[in-house]
């Protein structure tokens, strides 16, 4: 490599380090900031005060987080009331039982002057049973206080502070307010707060269609950018939901931002102010104030376009342009790839099938890292088992594994470069540039949005390779190489490192692959093309050899010596990447241990059957048990017999049983005990365990409110009586009725937790009943 080359290489990782810094949360403010000023020292005493301890919806605690923030929203001199209805998972359920129950949301109200529609600013106060809530979602429960407190009066539109319930239920509490609420008509603009980790960079993640106009003011007033529609397009298809979900169904513009950095630390005890990073606070506020600020001004009826924008952030500015134009840009990237293929085969430096050849070959470092991505932690817990547990499937110090599969995944491709030598250096680069070009292609066309991290830096990477071959002199080529790499060490490199906090799991997947698609857009750069005055020679003929066989003494044994020279050569690369990607998992192994501060994670549940006294301790660990599906209702609990507690399942009653017109109404009384957040009915099929299917019956109505496609239901925070109305085929019917909790003291044999191990503890009683 040439000094010239190296220098490129240096710019480039600059050029990185410049745009993960601007991706960086900024320093907090500390609590003598301006009054004008969003400060996270303030806020967070507000998120001290809301996770003292977890406050699932129907309990106790709950009931004082609630109390606590109206009273705070009140003394801000804000029109404040609690919104109480029953609320309905928007979404269909992996077992047919529908998660509702009894939502109270906190809504807050400062008039405009002269509205043209509501802002809302919206988080959820509710946590889970397992951790106090700090980041999820006190974070966002207390930047909604502070921008309350910093924002000024005399505003034109109003601004709706909403503070939903049951959002860890189902997006509960946001259903029954777009239900019900009267608020939840006309204009509105939402901007939804989230965490599903404790640090990191507060990503605008998700816009509602057709909002061009409002990620145009997002890009202009958002004082910490960062956002990408590519991560959007890749979220939509994964599982993962929001109360803007709801927001979105119901029409309203808006934009959902979260971190998700540290998610070892989502929904367990470590979720606490202390492990809170307040420079995320910081960057979640200072974005939301002056948004909500922005916002309150604006004509909000001009947001709504109608278009759909391709957006990315670089350093100090966000990229957007309308979404027509993405294809266009990729077959244009495609063009200049296939432009560039074409001078370098009429030069004579590679040939069109090896190009074509290596094109597809290419594809193999790209789905070799992928594959690396996704093995990382399967293959961590052969060395750990514990970490199989891991809520999110990430470990508390991933940092030495993320650096190992970023090495390892050099190596993949250094491997691939090594093995595909004899077809030549410029082949290889042009090919893997040609790849890159066909692939954002791709994305262009399956997943809106999501193209132009590949497109740009392949059409920037083709342009540069062309222009230095109009260039004489090795440092001007370099120059106009290193140019060329920029965009793909903005896009393909700040992906790379960004997509880790969402966890090995699932990060590791994404990151591996473009940080493969980078190195090998850097091979022109690391192994320079050949200057347009000197001479090469075609590489039409594969496998042809530097030295022509010939009569012993004709050197063709020098040659061959050192060839086996080069070869070792080229090899030493790809065994120092093999040993550092060994000495850093080794590493990882030796730093990230479980212990007090970081303790180990497990699941065990406990289900007793009340009609047979039959009773199972279950754990997702081991080997998954014929039992599963009867008492937990899912597959993969590892099952083992526990002694019956002296519980008790709901009481069901029949009121009225009809059978007319080929239907059988049951209208059914379901009392619950008392003793649990949660009472729920399924309806079973005949053979057993095995939950009906949705089509073979009618709707459930609970209460009053109609289930569609369900199969049963779960009722959070139940009260004292719930009528049920079934339509069901005629003929027998088995029912099962049953309780869930989390506390599991009453059973007896269990065994608290120790310091070092976080337990989430589930409880299932119930009884089946033939009707």
């Amino acid at each position: 490599m040439t000094r010239t080359a190296l220098a490129g290489l240096v710019a480039l990782t600059a050029l990185l380090v410049v745009t993960l810094l601007d991706l960086a949360p900024p320093a907090p403010s500390p609590a003598g900031a301006p009054a004008a000023a969003f400060s996270a020292a303030r806020a967070h005493e507000h998120v001290r005060a809301i996770a003292r301890a977890p406050h699932p919806v129907g309990t106790a605690e709950h009931t004082r987080v609630r109390e606590h923030l109206v009273a705070e929203l009140r003394d801000l001199g804000l029109e404040v009331r609690v919104q109480e209805g029953v609320g309905v998972l928007p979404l269909s359920s992996p077992n047919g039982a529908i998660p509702m129950g009894t939502m109270r949301n906190i809504v807050a109200v400062r008039p405009g002057t002269a509205p043209t529609g509501r802002v809302v600013v919206a988080a959820h106060y509710d946590s889970v049973e397992a951790g106090p809530g700090a980041a999820d979602d006190g974070a966002g429960v207390a930047t909604i206080l502070e921008v309350a407190r910093a924002l000024p009066t005399g505003l034109r539109n109003d601004v709706v502070f909403l503070i939903t319930d049951g959002e860890e239920d189902g997006l509960l509490g946001a259903e029954a307010f777009i239900r019900e609420d009267p608020l939840a008509k006309g204009t509105v603009v939402v901007l939804n707060q989230e965490a599903r980790g404790v640090r990191g960079t507060v990503q605008m993640f998700r816009a509602s269609p057709g909002s061009a106009p409002l990620i145009s003011l997002y890009g202009a007033h958002a004082p910490h950018l960062s956002a990408d529609s590519a991560f959007a397009a890749i979220l939509s298809v994964l599982p993962n939901n929001t109360d803007f979900h709801v927001f979105d169904e119901a029409g309203w513009l808006g934009l959902d931002s979260a971190f998700i950095g540290g998610g070892a630390y989502y929904h367990t005890a470590l979720d606490d102010p202390a492990h809170l990073d307040l420079g995320s606070l910081q960057m979640m506020g200072d974005n939301a104030l002056a948004l909500t600020r922005t916002l309150a001004g604006t004509d909000l009826t001009t947001l709504k376009s109608g278009d759909e924008s391709v957006y990315f952030t670089l350093p100090g500015a966000l990229v957007r342009y309308p979404l027509w134009l993405e294809l266009p840009i990729a077959v244009g990237a495609l063009a200049l790839a296939a432009a560039l293929v074409w001078t370098l085969r009429r030069r004579g430096r590679a040939s069109l099938p090896r190009i074509l050849a290596s094109a597809g070959l290419a594809l193999l470092p790209v789905v070799g890292a992928g594959a690396a991505g996704f093995a990382v932690m399967p293959l961590l817990t052969l060395f750990r088992p514990e970490y199989s547990e891991m809520l999110t499937g990430d470990p508390y110090r991933p940092w030495l594994y993320q650096a190992a599969l970023l090495v390892f995944t050099a190596a993949v491709v250094l491997a691939w470069r090594l093995v595909l030598r004899r077809v030549g250096p410029v082949a290889l680069a042009a090919g893997a540039l040609l790849l890159v070009a066909v692939l954002g292609l791709v994305f262009a066309a399956l997943l809106p949005g999501g193209s132009h991290t590949l497109s740009w830096p392949a059409l920037f990477a083709a342009l540069g390779w062309l222009v230095s071959m109009r260039l004489r002199g090795a440092g001007w080529r370099a120059v106009a190489l290193t140019l060329g790499l920029a965009p793909a060490a903005v896009l393909l490199g700040a992906t790379a490192v960004v997509t880790m906090d969402v966890g090995l799991a699932i990060g590791g997947m994404i990151a591996a692959p473009h940080f493969a698609m980078l190195l090998m857009l850097l091979l022109p750069l690391v192994q320079p093309v050949l200057p347009p005055d000197e001479p090469s020679r075609p590489l039409d003929e594969p496998g042809r050899p530097l030295v022509e066989p010939g009569r012993p003494g004709d050197g063709r044994s020098v040659a061959s010596g050192a060839q086996a020279v080069r070869h070792r050569r080229a090899a030493l690369p790809l065994l120092t990447a093999v040993i550092v990607t060994v000495g850093l998992v080794a590493a990882g192994l030796l730093v990230d241990r479980f212990d007090a501060a970081h303790p180990r994670q497990t699941r065990l549940a406990y289900a007793l059957d009340t009609a047979t006294g039959e009773a199972v301790w279950g754990s997702r660990t081991g080997t998954p048990s014929a039992d599963s599906k009867r008492f937990f209702a899912a597959e993969g609990w590892a099952t083992k017999p526990a002694q019956a507690a002296a519980l008790r399942a709901p009481e069901l009653s029949v009121v009225k049983d009809e059978t007319t017109g080929g239907h059988r109404t049951l209208t059914l009384r379901l009392k619950p005990t008392g003793d649990a957040p949660v009472t729920g009915l399924t309806i079973m099929s005949s053979e057993g365990a095995k939950p009906v299917s949705d089509s073979t019956i009618g709707p459930i109505t609970v209460n009053g409110r109609r289930l569609s496609r369900a199969t049963g239901f779960a009722y959070h925070a139940p009260p004292e009586e719930l009528e049920v109305t079934l339509v069901l085929p005629p003929g027998p019917a088995r029912l099962q009725a049953y309780e869930q909790g989390h506390n599991l003291s009453a059973i007896p044999g269990y065994q608290p937790a120790p310091d070092t191990i976080i337990m989430y503890p589930q409880s299932t009683i119930f009884r089946v009943h033939q009707l």
